[in-house]
Formats: structure tokens, C-alpha cells, sequence
């Protein structure tokens, strides 16, 4: 593959396009790539972007008027083609290119087979590391209650590598029946397999089988009278079966399959993905596709494939109403996911039913999102009008500073993108400049450093200072220093005091604002200061824990991560080892009558 680049305006550059198969990139003048697209015939299909008098759509137009530069990079295939689009868009995630909108990450069951004694834990990604993954699930309840039930059933350990390590006796949950204590080697590392492999017949759906195979392993415990594992067993095989029956839907098909369905409307595309395994329905999704306004349905639906199956398994069956554009490549690429049939024509029976199942969870789920999306602009108008602003603010952000007594001082910054947290935007800021309690110095070096960063992360549309006029002040005071009073708007919000109400300030008003308390301005101003207030005071409590462990325990030499642990779990708290005596310390797991007098030492001087 080769990448050349060219100004936009370059007289006579479609000449210096090649009729080859490749992918393009436009970027604006910061070099930030603006949109990535591909093509059978480079010169072709730039030639409709660049060609004198073009007739481009409206979101074509304006991603040109910001491209200053253009590249493109041949390839020898369109398959490879369509491979380096979807790798481009997912590294650089375009401004005007359809994206599957990432605020929201399913989650998955992992099983690491590499360990010899493996457990289950939930994660939010999928990594090529060689563990094993189950889902995604549609909830965190529903992925806590499939967690904790298989767990239990099965007696999977929950500890982690260096607590079993350690462990001397086994825990409560091994003398209760929920866990099978490898820990102390009461099951062997051969039966514990043996469990991992009916863990995983019954999260990838495959209950007739491990029901088989239970009732063959209990009818033989009977046989060699062994009761107590025969009944272990039964009651195994019952909660298995009950679980079963009471699937969501069972259909009368042996097969694996997703239906994916999309639903548009205007700048709204939701997509609903319904999983179906072993010829059970187990369970949904629902993705918000963002920037598709004049986009046809088969370039969302295409674009929603590549973007989705490139971070989840692809079943052997993907049932879609109607053909994505790029189908070919599409296909192959698919296959290579390790997908075996993209139906998208003649789809009867069962099939049918599955997507119009996801259809219809599809429309009502754009219906909501218009809903939605109309309160949110609602909002975002009042803002305007209410506070006076120049535009309406897509883009707020909010700064708090937590401290205790002038200690460990940090600042906080949240963002809100069309009236939802935006956890992209979150920010925590170390204080390093200022000593002492001076909440106006560390409201300046906050929003220097914020505002220091604009040039790569832009400005927000409106920042919320959480604080009074003199606050306001200095946030004034930065934007000024640095040139953005005209690009930058700022509000404060100081608390209520005396029942009085909250006070908002802005620049050019004389008098703070008071609104009722049940505005929808206010209560959205209190919403993102709350949040802005939550996220800075977990960011300072676990800095100030930290210290306080490492200063109290960890500084005693020979006393590690685990011991510490031990000593915080026996005594409760850092005190409580403080007030504990030389014989209490002594009895705790792994400290020597040695460590048991250096800690005591260190922790009376």
C-alpha cells in the first residue's frame, strides 16, 4: 500500500489519483481527519468531491468547506479496501463519518482457560488474550444475576490469584456450598475442569448437553453409592433445568444467529441486535448511530456491521431486512469474523419473526430517542435563553475543587454533551501551584490548565464554575489572559445559604439570577455541579486513603499489599491496628513476631 496527500484546491489533482481500489482521508487544518471513506476507483469517487460545480450533499458540502488537505492510500483489492476503511474510522473516529455511538459498553463474562483454577469476571472488552467470552449482556443486573448464579452453582472460586495464594483455611462460602476451595486443594485440578466445561456448555446456551451430562455423572454416583455427590448433583441439575424453562423464548431451532434491525428517522438511527443461540432468545441490544442525516439505510446498516463486529463475535447467521451497501466485501470480510451466512433476502419461519421482533424493538426505541432527543433540545434552548448565551451550549463543562483542610487539594471537570454526561470529557487535575486553603487560586489553575489544552481539545460552549462572583472572576480573568472572552462562554453557580435560593452569575449582570427551584435550567445547572462534586470528591478520597495507608502500614518494611489487607480486614480500619495489641497482630496470617514488633513500633511513635 501507498498514502499520498494533496491540498483540496490543487489544480489539476485528479490526474494524480490512480483508478485503483483504495481508502481517502480529508482533514482540516489541524490535520484532524474529518471523514474516511473508500472506493473501487480512487479517482472516480474523489472526482465527485473535487470536480468543479460538484452537487454533493449537505453533509459532504460542509465536511469540504473544513478540508484543506486530502490522502489517500491504494490497496490492491476492494476487500482490502473496505478492511482499511473500517480500521481508519475506528483509529481516528471521523467528525462526518457514520459511527455506532460508544457511550454505551455491554458487558461481558470472561473466563480465563489459561489459569489452572479459572473464575469469572466481568468485563466491558473484549481483548485477543486468549480467556474465553460470553455475551455481551444487555444489563449490569442481568450480567451481576448470570455471574453470581453460575458462580454458586458451579463452586467457582471468587477470590483473587494472591489471596488463594495465601489462604490457610477455606472461606465461608466453601463451608455454605457455594465454592469448591481449590484454594486448599479440596477439589482436584481435574474435577475443577470438569466444572469449567460445564460452565461453559451452559453460558454458551447448550443445556440439553450438560443436562445429559449431569444426569449420567448423578445415576453413576448412585451406583457407587456415593449419595452426597449424587444429591449435589441432582440439585445442580434442578436449578439448571428450572433456569431453562424459564428462558425468555424457545423456539423449535437448533442454531445460532443474530437479527439486526434499523430504524431511521430525519438525524435519528437506532439499531436493535437480537441474539439468539442454541434456537434461544437470550437477549438484546440497542445502538444509537450518530451523524446519518441524508445517509441511506444500506450505508447505516453497513456501516453499523463493520463498526459492531470488529469488537464482538460474529454468530454463523446474521438476518438483516435488507442488503447493506458493500455487500461483497462486506461478506468476505464477515466470513472472516467468523460469520457463514449474511441473509438478507427470502427470510421466513422463525427468521422472520426474529426481525420483526428486532423491528419493532428498533422502531420503539427511535421513538424514544426522538423523545428524548426533542426534551434534550428543549433544554439546551431554555439554557440559551435563560443565561443569555450566544448559541445553545451542546457542549457544557463544569469545574469543582474538593480539598479537606487545605490537604491534597484537586480540581474536578465533568462534561455534558446535549445534555448527557459525556465521560470522555471527564477531567482530574492534581493542584501543584498552590498552597494552603485558596479556592480562588485553585479555581484559576484549574481552568488554566483546561483552557491551556484548548487548541486540542477545543473550548465548551458554556462553563460551569462552582462558586460566587469572585470565582466567576478568576475563571474571567484565565480566558481573558488567554485570548478567548469572545469564543467562551461562563457561568457560575454558588450554593444556597440562608434559604435563600442558589445564586447564578454571569459576567454582565449586576445582580445574581434566582430561579424557582423546580426550573429545568437550575435543576440541570445543580446536576452537572453535583456531578462535577461527585467525581472530584471519589478522585480525593482515594488519593487521601492512599496516602494514609502507605504512610500508616505500607513505609513498614516487610509489609506488602496483602499483609496490609489482612491487618485492615482483622482490625477494621488503620486505628484499630494502632489500638490492636502485639499478641492480636502476631495471630494475624503472615506476620512474624518480628513484623509484629516493627509495625507496632512504627505505628505508636
Amino acid at each position: 500500500m501507498t498514502s499520498l496527500g494533496f491540498p483540496t484546491n490543487s489544480p489539476g489533482v485528479l490526474s494524480k489519483i490512480p483508478r485503483t481500489p483504495g481508502a481517502y482521508l480529508f482533514k482540516n487544518e489541524t490535520a484532524e481527519v474529518l471523514y474516511v471513506g473508500k472506493a473501487k476507483d480512487l479517482r472516480q469517487r474523489l472526482s465527485s468531491y473535487l470536480r468543479a460545480g460538484a452537487d454533493l450533499p449537505g453533509k459532504s458540502s460542509l465536511m469540504l468547506k473544513r478540508a484543506v488537505t486530502f490522502e489517500f492510500i491504494v490497496t490492491a483489492t476492494e476487500k482490502e479496501a473496505f478492511i482499511l476503511e473500517a480500521a481508519l474510522i475506528k483509529e481516528h473516529r471521523p467528525k462526518y463519518n457514520i459511527l455506532l455511538r460508544d457511550d454505551k459498553a455491554y458487558p461481558f463474562l470472561r473466563l480465563d482457560v489459561r489459569h489452572e483454577f479459572p473464575k469469572l469476571s466481568i468485563v466491558r472488552r473484549r481483548q485477543r488474550d486468549g480467556a474465553i467470552y460470553f455475551g455481551p449482556y444487555p444489563s449490569g443486573k442481568a450480567i451481576n444475576e448470570t455471574s453470581r448464579f453460575v458462580t454458586a452453582l458451579f463452586g467457582l472460586r471468587t477470590c483473587t490469584d494472591s489471596v488463594m495464594a495465601s489462604r490457610g483455611r477455606a472461606c465461608l462460602k466453601y463451608q455454605i456450598g457455594y465454592c469448591s476451595a481449590p484454594c486448599i486443594k479440596a477439589i482436584s485440578s481435574f474435577s475443577y475442569r470438569e466444572r469449567i466445561r460445564e460452565v461453559r456448555l451452559f453460558l454458551e446456551g447448550k443445556t440439553s448437553a450438560l443436562v445429559n451430562s449431569l444426569e449420567v455423572q448423578m445415576n453413576e454416583a448412585v451406583s457407587k453409592l456415593e449419595f452426597e455427590a449424587a444429591a449435589i448433583l441432582r440439585d445442580r441439575l434442578a436449578a439448571i433445568q428450572g433456569i431453562t424453562e424459564s428462558q425468555w423464548i424457545v423456539v423449535g431451532m437448533d442454531t445460532d444467529l443474530d437479527a439486526v434491525c434499523l430504524a431511521m428517522e430525519d438525524e435519528y438511527a437506532v439499531v436493535s441486535v437480537l441474539h439468539v443461540r442454541a434456537g434461544v432468545v437470550r437477549g438484546q441490544e440497542i445502538h444509537n448511530m450518530t451523524f446519518v442525516n441524508g445517509e441511506e439505510e444500506g450505508a447505516v446498516l453497513s456501516a453499523f456491521l463493520r463498526e459492531y463486529y470488529s469488537d464482538n463475535p460474529a454468530p454463523p447467521e446474521i438476518v438483516v431486512p435488507f442488503q447493506p451497501l458493500d455487500v461483497l466485501p462486506l461478506s468476505e470480510w464477515l466470513s472472516e469474523m467468523g460469520m457463514k451466512r449474511l441473509n438478507s433476502s427470502k427470510v421466513r419461519g422463525m427468521r422472520r419473526k426474529f426481525l420483526d421482533m428486532a423491528s419493532e424493538n428498533a422502531r420503539l426505541a427511535l421513538s424514544g430517542a426522538r423523545k428524548e432527543g426533542l426534551a434534550g433540545r428543549v433544554l439546551l434552548n431554555s439554557l440559551k435563553d435563560v443565561l443569555v448565551l450566544k448559541s445553545q451550549p451542546n457542549l457544557v463543562e463544569c469545574v469543582d475543587i474538593s480539598t479537606t483542610g487545605g490537604s491534597l487539594p484537586v480540581g474536578s471537570l465533568v462534561a455534558f454533551k446535549n445534555g448527557k454526561p459525556y465521560k470522555k470529557g471527564y477531567r482530574h487535575y492534581n493542584i501543584k501551584d498552590v498552597t494552603g486553603v485558596d479556592d480562588y487560586a485553585m479555581i484559576r489553575e484549574v481552568v488554566t490548565r483546561r483552557l491551556m489544552a484548548s487548541q486540542k481539545a477545543g473550548v465548551p460552549d458554556l462553563l460551569i464554575i462552582d462558586g460566587g462572583r469572585g470565582q466567576l472572576n478568576e475563571a474571567l480573568g484565565v480566558a481573558s489572559i488567554l485570548g478567548l472572552s469572545e469564543g467562551l462562554e461562563i457561568v457560575s453557580i454558588a450554593k444556597e445559604r440562608g434559604g435563600e435560593g442558589e445564586k447564578i452569575y454571569r459576567p454582565s449582570w449586576v445582580e445574581p439570577l434566582f430561579l424557582p427551584r423546580s426550573h429545568p435550567v437550575l435543576l440541570f445547572l445543580q446536576r452537572v455541579r453535583d456531578e462535577a462534586h461527585r467525581f472530584g470528591i471519589n478522585f480525593h478520597r482515594k488519593r487521601r486513603d492512599k496516602l494514609r495507608l502507605r504512610s500508616g502500614l505500607g513505609d513498614v518494611p516487610g509489609v506488602g499489599i496483602i499483609i496490609e489487607r489482612r491487618l485492615l480486614r482483622r482490625f477494621g480500619s488503620l486505628e484499630g491496628v494502632r489500638n490492636a495489641s502485639f499478641e492480636e497482630i502476631v495471630n494475624v496470617q503472615g506476620v512474624s513476631n518480628k513484623l509484629a514488633r516493627d509495625i507496632c513500633s512504627h505505628l505508636r511513635k
